[in-house]
């Protein structure tokens, strides 16, 4: 049981007069909340809980205090409503953050809020598939501002079939229905919606079959690609940063754009991974080393190859520039060259990491040494990694058994 009431708080300010404020008992415990409004004392009427008419600006206020009253008893409702057990900071914070009935935020404008704040936490990556997810949503309705109570079961039935129809492989239909299942759960968990319109209940994403299987290059491809002649820089570049991830344990393209100088002690060279903060060190190849001099950085950079300019270390300025780079320079050019060496497979520069576990597994390298090659930290991550690639030696028993 709550119960709340409109007073003056007990102490006077310099000019004589009181903070109106709210005070709620719950549970035998009370807590105020100030109106940031005052009167003196022979202004208030402790009895009906407003300014008396002697205020100058009684009827402004009173006002004030009555959309308050009104505000109170709509949440109070709400929670009773939704049989939701909530306590009084709880109830204050539900004030403070009122948006009323009439407000309400759309399925757009949330999704649009938590990019910006997955930005704001140099989460670039997420951020970019929710981005795209949201194109997606919005051509699908064609419209731009969608409400969380248009995303049903049949209209995620019937964008699922959309997106099938478009083209788009069954991993990315799987990855955007789950971007959009995550942007319901965070809606109920903030209170923007209820339990009652998720419509992933009903909606089972288990039932999205997705092809966990990785694509690499096998070393005779490998080979084909470092025989390959560029027919313009762009492509050129593509090339080489594929092979130099390749030649250096599937270096991820954020850890390379941020080696340094520093890194580099005689052909060795030592970084800590990004993702997961371990650390590695790799022997430059011949290959490599021709690479690197071909993208050596100037004099006064900190950094190995020359796409960081002026030194900067922002994490969101990389995070960007990785992204850039990745999306215009590296995968983009790479897919036209795949294209060119007639070989049937979706290659972007991260397939660089799958083809040097895949060469490592090939060769019956023990899971161990795979582990500390990848730098990976513990070694449940290198047999998840290993479990999606693909297994030769299996195809030759049931080869051996049955052919």
């Amino acid at each position: 049981m709550i119960s709340f009431q409109f007073t003056l708080k007990s102490t006077t300010k310099v000019n004589g007069e009181k903070s109106i404020i709210i005070s709620f008992i719950k549970d035998r415990k009370n807590t105020s909340l100030s109106l940031q409004k005052s009167c003196r004392e022979d202004q208030w009427s402790y009895e009906t809980e407003r300014v008396k008419k002697n205020h100058p600006e009684h009827k402004k206020i009173n006002a004030f205090i009555e959309k308050y009253h009104k505000i109170i008893e709509e949440i109070i409702e709400q929670f009773e409503d939704d049989n939701i057990s909530y306590t009084l900071p709880d109830l204050i914070n539900r004030i403070k953050t009122y948006k009323g009935k009439n407000k309400t935020v759309s399925y757009t404008e949330f999704q649009l809020q938590n990019i910006e704040n997955l930005k704001k936490s140099s989460k670039i990556g997420t951020a970019q598939i929710e981005n795209e997810t949201l194109k997606s949503l919005q051509l699908f309705f064609k419209k731009k501002d969608i409400g969380f109570n248009e995303i049903t079961y049949l209209s995620l039935k019937n964008y699922e079939a959309y997106c099938t129809e478009k083209g788009n492989k069954s991993s990315t239909i799987g990855i955007r229905l789950r971007t959009v299942r995550n942007i319901f759960n965070q809606a109920i968990k903030g209170k923007i919606i209820k339990e009652t319109q998720y419509p992933f209940k009903d909606f089972k994403l288990s039932k999205i079959k997705t092809n966990s299987k990785k694509e690499y290059l096998t070393q005779d491809e490998i080979r084909l690609l470092k025989n390959y002649e560029t027919k313009e820089p762009k492509e050129e570049f593509a090339r080489d940063m594929f092979l130099f991830s390749y030649y250096s344990r599937g270096i991820n393209f954020i850890d390379l754009i941020k080696l340094e100088k520093k890194s580099l002690l005689g052909s060795t060279i030592h970084y800590i991974r990004t993702k997961t903060g371990a650390s590695v060190s790799f022997k430059l190849t011949d290959l490599n080393k021709s690479i690197l001099e071909k993208y050596d950085s100037e004099s006064s950079s900190n950094f190995l190859f020359r796409i960081i300019k002026n030194n900067n270390t922002d994490e969101i300025y990389l995070k960007n520039k990785c992204h850039k780079y990745l999306k215009e320079f590296i995968n983009k050019p790479l897919k036209e060259i795949i294209k060119n060496l007639k070989i049937n497979k979706n290659i972007t520069y991260y397939c660089a990491r799958h083809s040097f576990a895949t060469a490592l597994k090939f060769e019956n390298v023990s899971i161990d040494i795979i582990k500390e090659a990848l730098g990976h930290k513990d070694i449940n991550s290198t047999m998840s990694y290993l479990n999606t690639l693909p297994d030769t030696k299996l195809d030759k028993i049931i080869e051996d058994i049955i052919i």
